[in-house]
């Protein structure tokens, strides 16, 4: 299976961020290339969407498609709901964070499945 044909045109984390701001509930899934050893997420790290219905796939596509992704140098990042949901949290905390403190709450929340406090 072609997992790259379920994707669609990446942007930077950077960009997600300012659409999840501007657009909320695009409820994309985003994925991104693996990284080399060491490196870690950044604001210019791209990341693509997933844009097929995957409600229109059977289960057995599904888990196809997981397979494939799970052996491919691509993983999944966050849907953007979750980015949506770090974003809110933070601003509760913070009335302006830095597009950084934004960077940071995201990779934390990734790593830990919990909301950063600053």
């Amino acid at each position: 299976m072609n997992i790259t044909s379920f994707f669609g045109q990446p942007e930077s984390l950077q960009r997600w961020i300012r659409k999840c701001i501007e657009q909320p509930g695009l409820s994309f899934w985003l994925v991104y290339q693996d990284l080399d050893e060491g490196e870690s997420l950044q604001l210019t790290t791209l990341l693509f969407p997933i844009v097929a219905d995957m409600r229109d796939l059977s289960d057995a596509e599904i888990d196809a498609f997981e397979d494939g992704l799970g052996h491919s140098d691509y993983g999944y990042l966050l849907n953007t709901d979750q980015i949506e949901d770090v974003i809110d949290n933070l601003k509760q905390q913070k009335a302006q964070p830095s597009e950084q403190e934004l960077l940071e709450a995201i990779i934390f929340y990734y790593e830990r499945d919990a909301f950063i406090s600053f």
